[in-house]
C-alpha cells in the first residue's frame, strides 16, 4: 500500500518550506521516523521524518524546491511489521549492541550511537536517527533508557523524559555540536537537577501561555549557543553622516553603509574570520555580508551579499534589491543564507539610536547601525577653529568575539569604518 508523504506544519506563520537534501533516494528502505528529507525555512533546518517503514518510491520534488506546507514531497510503499524488521537488520551488516557502547567519561561525541536496541528477550529494534542524536546531544547512554514505544523501542519522548528526570552526567559542560535545548543549559552544565525550576516564570490567571514556533526556538537557540560560546564585547562610536546622505540618491542608506563596510573588512581581515571549536582561526578571503531583514509576517531573516567587497556600490544594489524582495516575501532558498562571514543590522529603522547585537555564530564580529539624528556638533575648519553645527549624527556599535580580537583591533577597526563613512562614496 502506497503512502504520500506531504510537508508537515513547521510552525506558526511558516507556510512554506525548501527542500534542501534528499536523505533518502527512490528504492531506499526506510524505518517510521526515519529522516527523508532535509527542509529549511529562513534558518532553521529540520528533518522531515517517515510516517510509516517502507520503501521510498519517488520524490514528488526536486532538491532546492520551494514547496508549500501540506503539498506532496514523496511517496513510500509501506511494509508490514516484520518486514521493518528484517529490512532494519539487512541494513545494519554490522550491528553495535547496546551492551557494546560503555558511557564516555568525558567525550561522548567520540561515541558511535547504537543502531540497534537489544531487549531482554533478544529481539532487536531500531533506534531512529532522530533518537540517536538527541541520545548524543543529552549525553544519555541508550542502555539506561526504557523505552515505551512499538515493542519496548525508545522513542524521542523516552529521551526528553529520561533527561527531565536529573539523570546522572559527566560534569563536562557543552560538547561542541550539541543543540541547545529549550530550557537552555540546566541540563548540560553542572547545576542541580532542581536549578531551572528554581527560575521558574509564574503564570497568573488570564496569561497566555504559547508555544514557540520552528523560527522562535531556532533563534532561541542560536542566540544562547552564542551567548555562552562568545565573550561580547561592544564599541560604540558616533559618525557625520552627511555626505553619505548627500550621495544617497534615493539608494538605502543600509545598503551604503553594507558598501563601506565591506570595502573596509578586507583591510580589517581579523574581522572576517572564524573560530573552530579546535582552537583555529579562519581568515576568509571574500566578504560574504549577511544583512538584517524583517520579515513583515514577523521575525528576521539574515540573507548574505557573497562577495561585497569584489562589488560596484551599483552590483551591491542589484543584488541587495533582490535578496530584500525574496527575504521579505519568504522566497529565500538555503544557499541565500549561508556562508555569511560579517553581519550587518540596522536597527535605526525603528527610530532606536544604539543595539549592541548578539554575533551570529560562527562569525567574530557585528555591526549595527542606529537612526540618524540631527544633533547639535563640534567641528573644527581647516584653520583649527571650532564652531557649533547641526550634523546628521549616527551611531555605530560593532560587537566581536574577544577570543578573537581585541580593544586595539575594535579600536583601530571602527576608526577605519568611521573615516570612510564620513569621507563618503568615492567618486
Amino acid at each position: 500500500m502506497s503512502t504520500e508523504v506531504r510537508l508537515p506544519g513547521l510552525g506558526e506563520s511558516i507556510f512554506e518550506g525548501t527542500i534542501v537534501h534528499w536523505l533518502k533516494k527512490p528504492g531506499d528502505v526506510v524505518t517510521r521516523d526515519e529522516g527523508l528529507a532535509l527542509v529549511s525555512t529562513d534558518k532553521i533546518e529540520t528533518e522531515v521524518p517517515s510516517p510509516v517503514s517502507g520503501v521510498l518510491i519517488e520524490h514528488s520534488v526536486p532538491e532546492g524546491a520551494v514547496v508549500e506546507v501540506g503539498a506532496l514531497i514523496c511517496v513510500l510503499d509501506a511494509l508490514g511489521p516484520s518486514a521493518e524488521l528484517e529490512a532494519t537488520e539487512a541494513d545494519t551488516p554490522a550491528p553495535i549492541l547496546l551492551t557494546d557502547v560503555a558511557e564516555p567519561a568525558v567525550d561522548r561525541s567520540a561515541v558511535t550511537e547504537p543502531r540497534l536496541q537489544v531487549t531482554p528477550d533478544g529481539r532487536k529494534l531500531f533506534i531512529s536517527p532522530v533518537v540517536r542524536r538527541l541520545a548524543r546531544e543529552s549525553n544519555v547512554n541508550l542502555s539506561a533508557v526504557v523505552g515505551t514505544g512499538s515493542g519496548g523501542r525508545v522513542t524521542r519522548g523516552d529521551i526528553e523524559a529520561y533527561v527531565g528526570t536529573g539523570y546522572e552526567r559527566p560534569l563536562q559542560g557543552y560538547v561542541p555540536g550539541q543543540r541547545i535545548p529549550p530550557g537552555g543549559f540546566g541540563v548540560r552544565l553542572p547545576f542541580a537537577t532542581e536549578t531551572p525550576g528554581k527560575f521558574a516564570p509564574e503564570v497568573f490567571e488570564g496569561d497566555d501561555v504559547l508555544p514557540l514556533s520552528p523560527l522562535g526556538q531556532a533563534m532561541a537557540e542560536h542566540m544562547a549557543w552564542t551567548w555562552w560560546r562568545a565573550p561580547h564585547v561592544s564599541t560604540v562610536v558616533e559618525v557625520d553622516m552627511s555626505r553619505l546622505i548627500a550621495q544617497r540618491a534615493g539608494r538605502s542608506l543600509t545598503l551604503l553603509v553594507a558598501h563601506v563596510l565591506a570595502q573596509t573588512l578586507p583591510d580589517h581581515k581579523s574581522f572576517n574570520a572564524s573560530l573552530t571549536d579546535d582552537g583555529r582561526r579562519i581568515l576568509h578571503k571574500r566578504v560574504n555580508l549577511g544583512v538584517a531583514v524583517a520579515r513583515k509576517s514577523g521575525g528576521l531573516v539574515v540573507p548574505v551579499l557573497h562577495d561585497a567587497a569584489g562589488m560596484t556600490v551599483e552590483q551591491l544594489g542589484s543584488a541587495w534589491k533582490d535578496k530584500v524582495a525574496r527575504a521579505r516575501s519568504g522566497k529565500l532558498i538555503t544557499d541565500d543564507v549561508r556562508g555569511g562571514t560579517f553581519s550587518l543590522t540596522n536597527v535605526g529603522s525603528n527610530g532606536n539610536l544604539a543595539s549592541m547585537p548578539l554575533i551570529n555564530q560562527p562569525q567574530v564580529a557585528i555591526v549595527a547601525i542606529g537612526a540618524v539624528v540631527k544633533r547639535v556638533v563640534v567641528v573644527t575648519d581647516g584653520s583649527g577653529a571650532d564652531a557649533m553645527a547641526i550634523r546628521p549624527m549616527m551611531y555605530v556599535t560593532l560587537t566581536y568575539d574577544h577570543r578573537a580580537n581585541d580593544g586595539a583591533a575594535s579600536g583601530r577597526f571602527l576608526r577605519d569604518l568611521r573615516e570612510r563613512l564620513e569621507r563618503g562614496l568615492p567618486g
